[in-house]
């Protein structure tokens, strides 16, 4: 009993920290990722990722610095947001989330992202896509490290996305 005591302090102190971190990164990261992407904020979208950032673009075969992650994102948003003004497109964006694992510095998750766009018709064009991302703490502020995501060949199912667990 003597050793057990300390393993399940251990133990509880682990998943205490796992949840604050959590809420450290949804608040820090996430939350702010998914306003920056519908309101097409390309500034706040990018100081969420590290100076260090790997970006895997799995369906385009293709692997970007920071920099050139940087330069597409400014070059391609503001056509896009224009797109979507110009022809009254309301969009959403949500994540979700299979595995989210950290320590006090490091994290790393995996989920499901979902992109609506609805038309002045009411047609809806929906897309899902998984993503695998690593996190690290710099200067006391969860960045976003590693960024992989692929459409899995277009097999994920508003099912698997509802499956998942959303933001707390």
């Amino acid at each position: 009993m003597k050793k057990l005591l300390p393993l399940l302090f251990t133990l509880i102190s682990l998943i205490s920290y796992s949840q604050n971190a959590e809420k450290e990164i949804n608040e820090q990261v996430w939350k702010p990722f998914t306003q920056a992407i519908m309101n097409h904020n390309v500034e706040l979208f990018i100081s969420l990722h590290s100076k260090d950032l790997v970006r895997a673009e799995r369906d385009g075969k293709r692997v970007l610095s920071y920099d050139q992650y940087k330069t597409g994102m400014e070059q391609g948003w503001p056509k896009w947001k224009e797109s979507n003004k110009k022809n009254n497109i309301q969009y959403t964006f949500e994540l979700r989330f299979l595995e989210r694992i950290s320590n006090e510095n490091q994290a790393f998750e995996v989920g499901y992202f979902k992109n609506e766009s609805i038309n002045p018709a009411g047609e809806k064009r929906i897309g899902y896509g998984q993503f695998h991302v690593t996190l690290r703490k710099e200067n006391g502020v969860w960045k976003i490290l590693v960024d992989s995501d692929s459409n899995n060949g277009k097999t994920i199912t508003e099912e698997m996305f509802q499956a998942a667990r959303p933001i707390e």
